[in-house]
């Protein structure tokens, strides 16, 4: 689920990352904290880096509240989001003329993004698999059936 966030974040484990493991969770903010949020200064961090105290959703509570987040500690995955997004934006802004000029995998270019949008503007409607697609669609989503495909389609 948060994958492309820990793997831009430069995360030791992004694909087996468990939010729901507590102890996994704890180590997990005080690294994000530690190298990319670092909205402590060092030295304040000694509450939240006590991650086998038992007043520690206390002090991950203060932080929450500290850095603005809107979600509450029982939300788990939604702060783990939230926590994420604001990581990469400072990631971003603190190496913005790293990635200024980087593309998506996706589009290396222009001409890659022209390439990728092509099949939806050269799409023939006459086609009898875009009918049949039309229909299945329509079974699917159980939509009424029309004489013309392309009204059901709309």
């Amino acid at each position: 689920m948060f994958r492309r966030k820990l793997s831009a974040l430069d995360y030791h484990n992004p694909a087996g990352f468990n939010c729901r493991d507590e102890t996994e969770f704890r180590n997990f903010i005080v690294w994000l904290e530690d190298q990319k949020i670092r909205h402590y200064k060092i030295e304040d961090r000694g509450n939240l880096r006590n991650i086998h105290s038992e007043d520690w959703p206390k002090s991950f509570e203060k932080y929450m509240k500290d850095v603005n987040c809107p979600f509450k500690i029982q939300e788990r995955q939604e702060t783990v989001d939230w926590l994420l997004g604001l990581a990469v934006r400072l990631e971003y802004g603190d190496n913005a003329d790293k990635y200024k000029d980087s593309t998506p995998d996706g589009a290396k270019n222009a001409d890659n993004a022209a390439k990728n949008a092509e099949p939806l503007i050269n799409l023939d409607v006459n086609n009898p698999d875009f009918k049949a697609g039309v229909m299945a669609l329509a079974n699917l989503l159980q939509i009424q059936r029309h004489d013309d495909y392309l009204v059901m389609l709309k």
